[in-house]
């Protein structure tokens, strides 16, 4: 009869386990997946899931190890733990040299990975590399993140266009819009499309090529050169590392705006912002 009765010590260990497994692959797809404005752009998806599902799995089941964690330790192997420790607080401590080899582990991947320390560093960099190879498979948002713009905020993308003519147009091509304030993403969720079809499509009746550029930072500011920023912004290169020179940055056209942000503590977009308005 006994065996019939629900073990809570089997549940914990085997949930552990599937908790484990889950935790452990949505880290690894996270790893290669590629940047947020990629992803939430095209509706990326590996293993039938888009990036944001599978960062919701890898929280989700990080909450959950803890937890079954925490019951497996003081509610189901409560007794063998504390009669451990009451044991050792006696006798000492035996296995001195396996606590101190580990805690010393634990500090270097910790310090390791936090000042990039190798091999910690070239497995991030690894990381980035795969990340970045999704953008020759994937296109990137005309500005960072556009996917969170309305149809109001896209009339710097289409000069001289309403949010009721880009709503119409939309309509017309079989994608349902009746809020003008719902943004990209919101609309393509509800269409079950990717938030630049929607752009392709209004591109294509708009002809937004031969108006200006969408204001506003580019994607991946922080890959682009000080060269590239100078082409993009219709500037001469000099004149931005000069203007970097006089914040004290030392720059060159191959410095990347990422570089020249840590350079000054500041982030990518910032960069860009103090050269764009000089």
């Amino acid at each position: 009869m006994s065996k019939d009765r629900f073990n809570l010590r089997s549940f914990t260990s085997f949930s552990l386990l599937l908790s484990t497994i889950i935790m452990s692959w949505s880290g690894i797809i996270l790893y290669i997946a590629p940047a947020g404005r990629v992803a939430n752009w095209t509706n990326w998806k590996l293993m039938l899931f888009t990036k944001t599902e599978w960062q919701a799995m890898h929280t989700i089941f990080s909450y959950l190890f803890f937890i079954l964690f925490v019951i497996h330790l003081f509610f189901v192997n409560w007794k063998a733990f504390l009669t451990y420790i009451k044991s050792k607080i006696k006798t000492g401590l035996n296995r001195k040299w396996e606590l101190a080899a580990a805690i010393m582990m634990t500090v270097v991947f910790f310090i390791g990975t936090l000042r990039s320390w190798v091999p910690f560093g070239p497995v991030m960099d690894f990381g980035e590399k795969v990340k970045a190879g999704w953008e020759k498979t994937y296109s990137n948002p005309p500005v960072s993140h556009m996917e969170r713009y309305t149809l109001s905020q896209l009339r710097s993308t289409f000069p001289g266009i309403t949010p009721a003519e880009m709503m119409k147009v939309l309509n017309d091509s079989s994608i349902s819009v009746s809020d003008t304030s719902l943004t990209l993403e919101a609309l393509a969720a509800a269409n079950k499309i990717a938030p630049i079809r929607i752009y392709e499509v209004l591109s294509s009746v708009f002809n937004s090529s031969k108006t200006s550029q969408p204001q506003g930072v580019p994607a991946g500011v922080g890959k682009l050169t000080i060269k590239d920023v100078a082409a993009r912004l219709g500037k001469d290169p000099s004149d931005l590392i000069r203007i970097l020179k006089d914040k004290g940055v030392s720059a060159t056209e191959e410095m990347t705006m990422r570089s020249a942000a840590e350079a000054l503590s500041v982030s990518p977009h910032d960069i860009y912002g103090l050269i764009e308005g000089k």
